[in-house]
């Protein structure tokens, strides 16, 4: 069952053609697999893009759009939007098939090209220009991804859903906080429970915890951390449904009396979070949002902010970057992420997602407000 119907598979193929137009292209070449799955709903393009030497969509300015994949995905393949499917097999060169099959063999004209220039390899593109006469590569990178930060109705159910999951994860993480366990136990307990509150997809989920004295090291995938008194666990969910993904972060101080510097790192990153959110609404600037975290966090500690503090989600994380002086309008509708954190004395975060109204955002998803871990003290 195509997860797109054809009314919005029209839609959002008509975004691309106009964008095209635009730049006076005659091609584009997408391959990032969010911004595939977004044109066609084939569902393995993460999978796909890893183990393929090539993988992508090819949207001719005239005629159908094409989707190449493995003989492989054959089955999957058939199950999304584009008619037009180039299947090869392992052994055999994409490249001179791609091109047969956009001009029929006749001799391909000279082309202005638009490509993902972030997410396409050197070596894909030295392929490409050995088969086509490309005259002129135009970088269309955040173009598709423009266009999905702004979910039409369709998706708003999905979105509901990942947020469901995100928190089904975020509870069930904390709840496993305990004395001697280690992360991959509070990772194992928060999969499970996303899993059975209706998570519909295997690769785009995230689940992370870090702790240690200092908070643990952000973005490290190291499961094996021992849960200790006296330090912070973070833990970061973002759920999934249909590929959309919804995001919350929390940060618990295992013991029973946080240093004073502790709590006051983390009551900053809560007021800056508040700070953010209490900023958006549509028509609202990403940098006007950035910039009441900033005036916050430069009241506190009197020097600039020094990360985003968050960004869309959905389908594409941070395609609208809440960064100093973006200029970049919230849309009522999109998903955002607040998220705001310092990483002295210690890593202490705290994320929620909402979503744009026209006068303001409703919560997604919530985070605890409290720094104190009450399972860690129960299960003393």
């Amino acid at each position: 069952m195509h997860d797109l119907t054809t009314a919005e598979f029209e839609r959002r193929m008509s975004l691309v053609r106009a964008a095209m137009a635009d730049l006076d292209c005659d091609l584009w070449i997408v391959t990032r697999p969010e911004n595939i799955y977004y044109l066609s709903g084939y569902r393995a393009a993460h999978v796909a893009a890893r183990t393929s030497r090539f993988h992508g969509i090819l949207v001719p300015r005239e005629g159908h759009p094409v989707l190449v994949a493995r003989s492989l995905e054959a089955v999957t393949a058939d199950d999304q939007r584009i008619d037009a499917v180039l299947l090869f097999d392992d052994d055999v060169d994409p490249y001179p098939r791609m091109r047969d099959t956009l001009f029929d063999g006749s001799t391909p004209r000279t082309l202005r090209v638009g490509v993902e220039q972030r997410f396409l390899s050197v070596r894909q593109w030295r392929e490409l220009g050995a088969v086509f006469d490309i005259a002129d590569a135009v970088d269309i990178t955040g173009r598709v991804e423009g266009f999905a930060s702004s979910p039409s109705a369709d998706e708003r159910g999905a979105i509901d859903g990942a947020a469901r999951v995100t928190m089904a994860g975020l509870e069930a993480a904390s709840r496993a906080l305990a004395p001697g366990r280690r992360a991959h136990d509070v990772v194992g307990a928060a999969h499970e429970a996303m899993y059975a509150a209706g998570q519909t997809d295997f690769d785009k989920a995230l689940v992370a915890v870090w702790t240690g004295p200092r908070g643990g090291a952000m973005h490290d995938t190291r499961v094996t951390q021992e849960l200790v008194e006296g330090h912070v666990a973070t833990i970061e969910i973002m759920g999934v449904d249909h590929h959309l993904r919804t995001g919350a972060q929390a940060c618990f101080y295992l013991g029973e009396e946080p240093r004073p510097e502790l709590t006051d790192a983390y009551a900053l990153v809560l007021a800056m979070h508040d700070a953010a959110r209490d900023t958006i609404a549509a028509g609202r600037t990403a940098g006007e949002v950035f910039g009441e975290a900033d005036r916050v966090y430069q009241q506190a500690r009197g020097i600039p902010y020094h990360r985003r503090v968050g960004g869309s989600m959905g389908l594409t994380n941070f395609a609208v970057d809440l960064t100093r002086g973006n200029p970049a309008v919230l849309q009522e509708g999109q998903p955002i992420l607040v998220q705001t954190l310092v990483d002295d004395p210690a890593l202490i975060t705290h994320a929620t997602t909402v979503v744009v109204t026209a006068d303001g955002c409703v919560e997604l998803t919530s985070t605890p407000r409290t720094f104190a871990a009450p399972q860690w003290s129960r299960r003393r």
